[in-house]
This record gives C-alpha cells, structure tokens and sequence, in this order.
C-alpha cells in the first residue's frame, strides 16, 4: 500500500503543472460541449481532436482525452433529460425518468441530479481505481468470452426483471432487439445475413442513430402539439435552487450513489462490456431496491441518479485495462492507446513499469476533472436547462436537424439517416402501443456482445457447455442472474407486507 501511496504522489507531481491543468480544463469544458450534442459521443469527439494531440506531452494528452471522456458522460444526459435524446449511448437510461420529470417543471433538479451523481460517481471510481489498479488489472484479465458473455445474460435479466407488468411487451421488445443484432454480418465466418446486399450493415447495426431514432422521434411527434416540452409554467426553470436541491437528493440517497459507482466501475474493469450495460444494470438495480419501484418511467429522480453516477464511474474502470494491460475497456480508451502510439510507446503491460508516474497522472486527472465537472456543468445545465421551455416551432426543426446530422457523423454513412428515421418510426409504433422500448435496445447493445463471446466460448471449449460452469467468476455470475429474476419478487412480498402492517397500525 505505501508503494501505491508513493506512485500517487509522484503521478500528482507529473499532473500539477500548469500545461496539464489548462488541458485539463479545456478537456473538460469540450467534453462538456460535444456530450450535450447528439452523435458526438465521446470516442467521435477524441477521434476526431486526437491528431491535435501530437504536440503535446505523453501524460499532457492521456489527461486531455480523459477529460473529454469525463465530462462527455455528464454532458450525454443534458439532451436526454431536456428533449428525450440521448446525447450518448451511456445516457439511454436517463431518458426514462429524466425526461418525464422535465415535462414536469423539474428539468433544472433532473440536471442537478444528474451533475452531482456524474461528479461524485466519477470521484468514487477514480479514487477506488487509484488504489487496486493492479490487482484489478488482473481481475480483469480473467475475464473470457464465457466471462463477458454471462455478464451481457445480467444485464438483459436485470432488465426485464424490473419490467414488473410490461414483462410480456418487454421480453417481444427485447427478442426483435436481438434479432436486429444479427442482421449484421456472422462474427465468426463473416458471411452477411440480413444485410439486404448493404456493405454499410455489414459490420454492425448503427447504434447512434438507432438511440436517438428509438428516443428523440417519438418525443418530437408528441411535442407536436405541445407549446414547450415543460407542460407545466415552472418560472424556476435555470434557478439555482433547483440544482442545490438535486444535489441535496443525490447525497441523501448515498446507498443508491455508491452501488450504481460500483457496479460502473466493475463493468468499466471488464473489456468489451460497453458503458451501456453499467447504465442500464444500475437502473434496474435502482429500481429492484426502491422503496416506490412503481414510479420509475413517471418520473423518480432515482432513475436519473443510478445511470448517471453509473456512466461516470465507468470511464476509471475501462482505463485500468487499458493502461495497465493494453487491452481496451472501450472505444473511448482505444483511441487513448492510440494516443500512446503516436507518441512511440506501445501499450501494454510494460508501460505500468515504464511510465508508472505519468499512468498515475492520467487517474489523477480523471478524478480531478469529475471534481471540476461540477463547478463548469453548473453553470452550463442552468443555461441550457431553459430549452424546456423554448417554443416548439423553433425546438422541434432544431433538434431534428441536430439529430440527422449526428446519425450523419458517427459513421459518416448516408444510410444512418435514413437509420434514424426508420428506428423513429419503430419507436413512436412501439410506444403508442405500449411497448417498452428500453429492452429492444438493450438487445441491440448485449445481442453482439452476448453472441460473439458465447460463440468463442463454444468453440473454446469445443462445443462443451461446462465452460460456462468452469471457475468462481462463472458461478458467481450465475448467482447474480438467479438473484435478479428472483429477487424482485421476494423485495416487492416484504415491501407489501410492511405497507400492509403500516395501513393497519
């Protein structure tokens, strides 16, 4: 532990000079920007600002890129909580409380939950990641193809599991999601299946415009005859109250705060997982354990908390293989890497022995830039929180045009905006039917993840089903997947038989 202490500190000497500290800034304050803004997302916005990172120092760039990825994931919640559009992949599951409580009056709280559970999450995580890098490096190394595979079957049944009554429309929902993952091209002969002779389908399906499709379509049709997104006249929209007080929820509800941090820690440790999972996951375990389960969807401002503290807390997680192994927690990180080699030094472990200062740095910043998130997305959320009542006939044309260009730019395919407007149309089907739409996502994201690892993993153990079985992680995983279908129940019997002693008292 005094060897960890002492990496620290020199990572702290490395991190605290002043052209760091104004790169660390100015990542910040663009990560900022770029996640409020659908289809940058932060692996486009670090891939398209990475050749500007040549001139800069090794550990200068590392920290420019993390607070980019930072604050991205702050920002991504901004449109989602405001105008039901995801700003990134991670806030998908904010959407589904945060923008009901904006119709509410309460966009402003929303966003104050939604900034203090980023920051703190993000700070927990960093400072977790400071202290069992390396052992948590090795962890996560263990994970295989049978590993990663049974941890996409948690995230699906913590899901559905938490559907309650729409469990029948979920699991549809979630069956023609996974259909949809293998309309793309098979993972392991790489023969095309339902590509419809579209190379642009080959790879995979666009996730960007599928998001903002399944979310914004459906919103801007109902804003139609909608004077703001506000249905009620809140005049404390933007109001510094309202931030303070979603500040005020998050802490009090610390138990809430510190699982969803964890559990985006844990999948941010593991390759390949995708900070997806961690949102979604979080939001279902929110809703497992809430005292008032049936709220979420209509409005609880713990839907917003979990998958916000979640998707900050992935960003530490996913650089700690990264870094210290040189495999890639996520795209994100990738292109960090890919930083590392443009600089001359080839990722891996190595570089832990090699540069263990400048490598403390990097998680020095990413704690550092989730503490300045707050002061910086404080005053970015109050400005921006009053687009809940601009007038539709400027909103709706605006955030349609915002939403065809950034289906435009993450691929730069053409059909991507035609993508979105077909997943608009299966979105506004789908809810004016009832059907969730949160589960056909979900299988869009876990269905490739789910199907590529369980194929390796068959193949691996040539064609043995007892590898799924093989070592404690597995077994672990499938106590998690047992406890997750029957654990609802077994909470929801001891939530009916207090409410039935307090009715009688």
């Amino acid at each position: 532990m005094s060897d960890t202490f002492s990496l620290i500190a020199g990572g702290a000497a490395y991190l605290f000079n002043v052209n760091n500290i104004l790169l660390l800034v100015l990542g910040t304050l663009i990560g900022l920007i770029a996640g409020s803004i659908p289809g940058l997302s932060s692996s486009n916005t670090t891939a398209i600002i990475l050749p500007m990172t040549l001139g800069m120092s090794m550990d200068g760039a590392l920290v420019f890129l993390g607070a980019i990825y930072v604050a991205c994931q702050y920002g991504g919640s901004i449109p989602a909580i405001l105008v039901n559009t995801p700003g990134t992949s991670g806030a998908c599951a904010t959407t589904l409380d945060g923008y009901p409580l904006a119709q509410q009056g309460k966009a402003t709280f929303a966003l104050g939950i939604s900034l203090t559970a980023s920051s703190v999450g993000g700070m927990i995580s960093a400072a977790i990641a400071l202290l069992i890098m390396r052992p948590a490096a090795l962890m996560a190394f263990k994970f295989g193809p049978a590993e990663v595979f049974l941890l996409a079957l948690v995230g699906i049944v913590i899901i559905v599991s938490a559907s309650e009554k729409e469990i029948a429309k979920g699991l549809l929902a979630g069956t023609i999601g996974l259909l949809i993952a293998t309309m793309s091209a098979d993972p392991t002969l790489g023969r095309p299946r339902l590509t419809f002779g579209l190379m642009e389908l080959y790879d995979q399906i666009p996730l960007i415009p599928a998001l903002v499709g399944l979310f914004a379509f459906p919103s801007l049709i109902s804003l139609l005859g909608e004077a703001s997104v506000s249905r009620v006249v809140n005049n404390k929209i933007g109001d510094l109250t309202q931030v303070l007080q979603g500040a005020a929820f998050t802490f009090r509800h610390w138990g809430n705060l510190l699982r969803s941090s964890l559990i985006g820690l844990f999948i941010g440790i593991v390759p390949g997982s995708g900070i997806d999972v961690a949102s979604f996951m979080s939001y279902g375990q929110a809703k497992i354990w809430s005292k008032h389960p049936e709220t979420f969807g209509k409005g609880n401002p713990e839907g917003v908390l979990a998958p916000e503290a979640s998707n900050n807390s992935v960003v530490a997680g996913a650089l700690v293989p990264s870094i210290a192994l040189g495999i890639p927690g996520s795209t994100t990180a990738a292109i960090m890497l890919a930083a590392l080699t443009m600089h001359g030094i080839n990722p891996g472990p190595s570089v832990m022995r090699m540069f263990p200062n400048e490598v403390y740095a990097v998680f020095l910043s990413v704690l550092l830039s989730n503490f300045l998130l707050w002061p910086f997305g404080f005053v970015y959320t109050r400005l921006v929180s009053k687009l809940s009542l601009t007038n539709t006939a400027y909103l709706i044309p605006a955030i349609f045009t915002i939403c065809m260009i950034g289906s435009l730019a993450t691929r730069n395919f053409i059909l991507d905006m035609y993508m979105f407007l077909i997943f608009g149309i299966l979105g506004y089907i789908m809810t004016e039917n009832g059907f969730p739409v949160v589960p056909l996502i979900l299988g869009i994201v876990m269905g490739s993840i789910a199907e590529e690892n369980f194929i390796v993993a068959f193949h691996l153990s040539r064609e043995s089903f007892g590898i799924f079985f093989a070592n404690p992680i597995t077994w672990i995983l499938w106590v998690v997947i047992i406890a997750a279908l029957v654990g609802p129940s077994i909470i929801n019997r001891v939530h009916r038989r207090k409410q039935g002693k307090d009715n009688s008292v």
